[in-house]
């Protein structure tokens, strides 16, 4: 599925699979960026179909942004990087390179995966993707110790991908925010990480679960901070 030019849900809600993941197409170098990576092979079914649907099927996958340890989120991590991708994530990716239990792998009876080498990105650590695709990484801790969003800046929109931190909800104008599932939730983290993030700049939201929110970011994360402030107790 589109999204934007060069923007594509590799697997996700469009295709009755719970867990989103984004692929950014930067057709001039004939390589693909994804943001996360599914937690399985029925994940890497719907990617293969994708990739074919939309003539990409010969893009090498050259890097993968995690936003969080949970295993669906970054169950194929250590698929990518044994054909070559580079791993990126804030602090859970020590998780993956431990399989802690931040992956939540008892949510799957099955141990998590290992990676062997994860890059470990700093707070606004910004990299340059390829000339007109920057990335730009937003510590967000709260859902997990280590969560990220991402802010891809390409041409004149400011798309983030959150993770579980920010989520749609089923009406128009509701969100979702991340279940109380890690060992590391915070909800003092949560709402010092919306807080900050409400003040950025955000054309569209484009989250681990459900739909993506294209029209105004900015106003789901502000009805996000609302909801984190107006019902703490159901959050705590």
């Amino acid at each position: 599925m589109q999204i934007f030019p060069n923007i594509y849900l590799m697997s996700g809600f469009a295709y009755q699979r719970h867990q989103n993941f984004y692929g950014i197409d930067i057709p001039k170098e004939n390589r693909l960026v994804l943001v996360d990576c599914g937690l399985d092979e029925n994940d890497l079914a719907v990617m293969e179909s994708v990739k074919k649907a939309w003539n990409l099927k010969d893009r090498k996958i050259s890097d993968v942004f995690v936003t969080h340890a949970h295993f669906d989120h970054s169950g194929n991590a250590y698929w990518f990087e044994q054909r070559g991708s580079r791993i990126s994530a804030g602090e859970d990716g020590k998780s993956l390179l431990s399989g802690d239990e931040h992956t939540i792998d008892f949510a799957y009876q099955r141990a998590f995966p290992i990676c062997r080498n994860v890059k470990i990105l700093k707070d606004q650590e910004t990299i340059v993707l390829a000339p007109g695709y920057t990335m730009k990484c937003h510590f967000s801790p709260g859902h997990t110790r280590g969560s990220v969003c991402y802010e891809l800046l390409y041409g004149d929109k400011h798309i983030w991908f959150t993770g579980d931190m920010v989520q749609t909800g089923e009406e128009i104008g509701q969100v979702r925010i991340g279940i109380k599932v890690d060992s590391g939730y915070d909800y003092e983290q949560y709402r010092e990480s919306m807080k900050k993030m409400k003040n950025e700049v955000c054309d569209a939201v484009l989250p681990g679960h459900y739909e993506p929110y294209l029209c105004s970011g900015s106003g789901l994360i502000q009805i996000a901070y609302r909801e984190l402030l107006a019902n703490r107790d159901k959050y705590r």
